[in-house]
């Protein structure tokens, strides 16, 4: 609750802004709506093979804030309007469905993206508030030092021109340094929320899942627990997972793993591979690894290697 709270009062943030007589007004519905779009499509294209969906109103309950969260960081860093704006929800687009950020927590490389976009965004916001309608003006050698008046004109290459209509600026202008305050806490808040909420989430199906484990006899249970670590529970799949499918799941990981291990300690029984092995050199080093844990009547058995 408290993440998806820290989400909220951060999209609220990242969607107002100071105008040039102090008042507090929207950025508009625009970037909210291509934001939500962007998020809706990283979801989806992220989960493409994922059977999981929410089984209760506390899972649902999250995935509806993560799905807002998303949508507001990426509402919020978007440049105004613009070719700018389409270009960066090529990237995004493409960053979000080819990575698990949309459906769990934002990676650190997703971070990072997000967090240049919010600065050409503050700069260009800057620009304009300086009356300065470029992104950046470089000045032409020599050209640029020559007095002369009629040489203005090409003394500067001005690149990224746009207009205060382009960048969504109120009327009376807008007022950089509040507005900056407001959507730096806005991202920052966004993004700690959506961590919270990816850590919130973890937590709560370990606990399904460990609940469901311990149906078992204490002793089976712990057992599976050691043969399945709550480290690996969501790199095997077990995350999202049915009641049912849950338990099959288990099933199938438990058969496939004792079965491996039943089969490890067949080989390292066996006499016919310890008997051929050249105890020098890189195969030396494979024979110290398989009868460091041998039996005893299997190590002593064995003639000695040749």
């Amino acid at each position: 609750m408290f993440a998806c709270a820290l989400i909220g009062v951060g999209g609220l943030l990242l969607g107002l802004q100071v105008d040039g007589n102090g008042e507090f007004v929207g950025t508009g519905f625009t970037s909210l709506g291509v934001g939500a779009l962007v998020a809706l499509a990283g979801i989806v294209f992220s989960s493409w093979h994922e059977r999981g969906a929410p089984r209760d109103v506390i899972t649902a309950f999250s995935s509806l804030g993560g799905f807002l969260g998303l949508a507001f960081v990426v509402s919020g860093v978007l440049a105004p309007g613009g070719g700018w704006m389409f270009f960066e929800v090529l990237v995004l687009a493409v960053a979000l469905s080819r990575s698990e950020a949309a459906r769990t927590a934002l990676s650190r490389g997703t971070v990072i993206l997000l967090a240049l976009m919010l600065l050409f965004r503050l700069w260009i916001s800057y620009q304009g508030s300086q009356h300065r309608w470029e992104v950046m003006s470089i000045e032409v050698p020599i050209l640029s030092s020559l007095p002369f008046s009629f040489l203005a004109p090409i003394q500067s290459v001005e690149l990224g021109e746009f207009t205060p209509r382009e960048l969504g600026f109120p009327l009376a202008g807008l007022a950089f340094a509040p507005s900056l305050a407001l959507w730096a806490a806005g991202f920052v808040l966004s993004v700690a929320g959506l961590a919270w909420r990816a850590h919130a989430a973890r937590e709560y199906e370990n606990d399904r899942i460990h609940a469901t484990i311990c149906e078992l006899p204490p002793a089976l249970a712990q057992l599976v627990e050691r043969v399945l670590p709550e480290s690996q529970w969501g790199e095997l799949g077990l995350h999202g997972l049915a009641d049912r499918p849950l338990r099959k799941r288990i099933e199938e990981l438990m058969v496939a793993r004792i079965a491996a291990r039943h089969e490890l300690d067949a080989a390292l029984r066996s006499r016919e591979i310890l008997e051929t092995t050249n105890p020098g050199g890189f195969s030396g080093e494979i024979y110290r690894a398989l009868t460091q844990g041998a039996p005893p009547q299997a190590s002593g058995a064995r003639s000695e290697p040749s």
